[in-house]
């Protein structure tokens, strides 16, 4: 559904990440070898992101960029 470099927006995200709705990122990893959780890059802070890696979603959880 999506790949790497596409841009997502958070549309409904689980409840642990409810922060992150309506947050745009892309797409850094497909999920392709980690059962299809995506990791997005751009929504949390750059210092977050460097100490806590990035946030994962799952693709129902996400809705392409305009």
């Amino acid at each position: 559904m999506f790949r790497e470099g596409d841009k997502v927006t958070v549309t409904n995200p689980n409840p642990g990440n409810q922060r992150f709705r309506g947050k745009t990122g892309t797409v850094i990893d497909d999920g392709s070898k980690s059962g299809g959780l995506m990791a997005v890059k751009g929504i949390d802070g750059r210092l977050a992101e460097t100490v806590k890696g990035f946030p994962g979603f799952y693709p129902e959880e996400l809705s392409s960029a305009h």
